[in-house]
């Protein structure tokens, strides 16, 4: 809007300074809103003080030295080469470059071609190496290229948004909505990966079926809400826990239904995923939540199965096996009273270990 209200201003003021310069300087600000626009949308703060200071300058150039047409093209060719430059560094040095980052940095690069001709030409015009008659025959293609990079650097901003909108879609299908865990489409994405880079070093890969004892006992007795607050409080122990045990950077950690999660430890022997199992349940049965005065303790039963490359299976198939075990847990564990108990793991069998 502003570079569009500035065009009208230099026609409007042909015959007066004050409109030009007011018009030139609405292009520039239109311009650096566009570089502040940019930075924004990868999340960058805006830099109001330096295009606030980059505008400031273009003005006072204007007039102190605009009353010249040669300085005063020179000026404003040589501020939109810094918003334009600013903003194709923008693009080209944040996040992944997609087709659109590629479309809009190259039509901003026809505009930054268009503008240094401009600028020397001009500079040219003050030095008495080229006469205005001269330059107003290549002066229509400096505005063409203008209108034409701008246009369509506006094309490669669509692509972006795009792009954007497609990754954001993904991380969203990927995630579990209530505790923002990766889900059962993410798990199985991640396990062909996992099992490859398994083969590839011959290291074995440990798989981890948990979920809460008597889940449904808090869904009832205190609501919905109450059920969907613990399985967020639990998400948030199980990370805090794998981290603290060194497994986050290796390990995958998942929600892949109801209060089941999924954890793969890759690399890790026998014993030492099963002290990672022991840790887990001891952690999740000494972390208490509340929820509306009441302290309430959870459980976790776990079932454990041992993977390695060597067996002629696939890894996902592991995955039945480590549930086939969680079960197991939890009946061998239905003799306890207490409504909220620690379970021991299951352990796989030996000719798994």
């Amino acid at each position: 809007m502003m570079t569009c209200a500035g065009a009208p201003l230099l026609v409007i003021g042909e015959n007066s300074l004050g409109w030009t310069y007011a018009g030139n300087v609405l292009i520039i600000s239109g311009f650096g809103l566009l570089w502040q626009g940019v930075r924004v949308f990868y999340n960058q703060k805006p830099l109001w003080v330096i295009q606030g200071l980059l505008v400031s300058l273009v003005a006072v150039a204007l007039i102190l030295f605009g009353s010249r047409q040669a300085a005063n093209n020179l000026i404003i060719a040589t501020g939109q080469l810094f918003t334009v430059s600013f903003t194709v560094w923008t693009l080209l040095t944040n996040g992944q470059r997609h087709a659109g980052t590629w479309v809009a940095s190259g039509a901003f690069g026809v505009l930054v071609l268009g503008q240094s001709a401009e600028a020397i030409t001009n500079i040219l015009q003050l030095l008495n190496f080229l006469d205005a008659e001269t330059y107003y025959q290549y002066a229509a293609w400096f505005l063409v290229a203008a209108i034409i990079g701008t246009s369509i650097a506006n094309l490669g901003f669509l692509l972006m948004a795009v792009d954007q909108l497609k990754s954001e879609l993904q991380v969203l299908a990927m995630r579990d909505e209530l505790t923002s865990l990766p889900n059962l489409r993410a798990l199985n994405e991640r396990l062909p990966l996992i099992e490859k880079r398994a083969k590839r070093l011959q290291r074995p890969v440990t798989v981890l079926m948990m979920d809460l004892d008597k889940f449904k006992t808090i869904n009832d007795n205190y609501g919905h809400f109450a059920g969907d607050h613990a399985l967020k409080h639990l998400a948030q122990i199980l990370q805090q826990s794998i981290t603290h045990q060194g497994v986050h950077e290796t390990g995958f950690l998942a929600r892949i239904g109801g209060d089941e999660f999924c954890i793969l430890i890759p690399d890790a022997d026998l014993k030492t995923a099963t002290n990672v199992a022991e840790n887990l349940a001891r952690t999740v049965a000494d972390t208490p939540f509340n929820w509306k005065h009441n302290r309430l303790t959870l459980a976790a039963s776990i079932g454990l199965t041992h993977w390695s490359p060597s067996q002629g299976t696939s890894l996902s198939e592991s995955l039945s096996d480590a549930d086939s075990y969680l079960l197991q847990t939890k009946r061998n564990s239905q003799h306890q009273q207490k409504p909220f108990k620690i379970t021991t793991y299951q352990s796989p069998p030996a000719k798994l270990a």
